[in-house]
């Protein structure tokens, strides 16, 4: 059967208050007692008066409280209950007092999301439009390297990216090597190249998406990028390099402009330095402009 904290209470209340009577009962008796020329022990006269000594008006009721049946019993100072029923009582009161739930930790916040990559300037499909002799795996490789790289450069228009991809895409056989094919032995000696050391036309041969050739040029580009080309050549030709090496030759020549001015001949020449390949060149800007225009 189910017991409510205030009964056990009351239960205890009474309990010590009982203890404490049979400590003082005598005190407590003699106002009620008939006079006896007897010294027999005071006794009540009725159930009911143990309660009145007490000060008890009646026993605490279903309504009470635990703490108001403490204060009843211990806050009277003419209350028969002594200093160890008090903390009987007091003990009891804790005892049945209900331990503290613990506090819910917070939930962790949720990890952020991480940002979507940004779209390329020049989506898979349309490269592959501009440029359909390039092989299809090369396409899906170099696409977002190539967007990065036109971000950096401010080729942000049709004209410029059509352009810039149009002169990639000779210089770099459709993007199917970023080194020369030449052993670049026809550049040693190029004081024009910055090639003023032994062996400086094989080592610095024309590498990147757009052929960077000669000691000079690779000095630039790697002030540009931070990498030391200089030291270590071979690195210009890795895909993850190729394309802002371009950017580096692109920018220093300022052709954003010249795409915008001038055309494509003159952009042409100052990344070849002729006309070579030229027919190729114009084809493939004119299909990346068309391409790159419409949506």
């Amino acid at each position: 059967m189910h017991v409510s904290q205030s009964r056990h209470v009351r239960a205890a209340v009474a309990s010590a208050a009982l203890i404490a009577t049979g400590a003082t009962l005598a005190g407590i008796g003699v106002a009620n007692a008939e006079p006896s020329a007897t010294s027999t022990p005071a006794r009540y006269q009725e159930s009911g008066n143990m309660f009145s000594a007490l000060r008890f008006p009646t026993l605490p009721g279903t309504g009470s409280t635990a703490e108001q049946a403490v204060a009843d019993a211990v806050a009277t100072p003419e209350a028969a209950v002594g200093a160890s029923a008090a903390a009987f009582i007091a003990n009891a009161v804790e005892e049945a007092a209900p331990a503290a739930e613990p506090a819910a930790e917070p939930a962790p916040a949720p990890a952020p999301e991480p940002a979507p990559a940004p779209a390329p300037l020049v989506p898979a499909d349309k490269l592959a439009r501009i440029l359909p002799q390039m092989p299809a795996d090369k396409i899906a490789q170099y696409v977002a390297p190539l967007s990065d790289a036109m971000v950096r450069g401010g080729i942000d228009t049709p004209i410029r990216q059509a352009a810039f991809i149009a002169q990639l895409a000779v210089e770099s056989d459709s993007f199917r090597t970023f080194e020369e094919y030449a052993s670049g032995s026809a550049y040693e000696g190029r004081s024009d190249l910055g090639n003023t050391q032994p062996g400086d036309g094989v080592r610095y041969k024309g590498r990147g998406a757009i052929q960077v050739t000669g000691r000079h040029n690779y000095e630039e580009v790697s002030k540009f990028t931070g990498i030391d080309f200089v030291a270590n050549p071979e690195l210009m030709a890795a895909p993850e390099n190729a394309f802002i090496t371009a950017v580096w030759y692109w920018t220093s020549r300022n052709l954003n402009n010249i795409a915008d001015g001038p055309g494509i001949v003159r952009v042409s020449e100052l990344v070849n330095g002729g006309h070579y390949g030229l027919a190729d060149r114009m084809a493939n800007f004119a299909r990346g402009l068309d391409v790159l225009s419409h949506p």
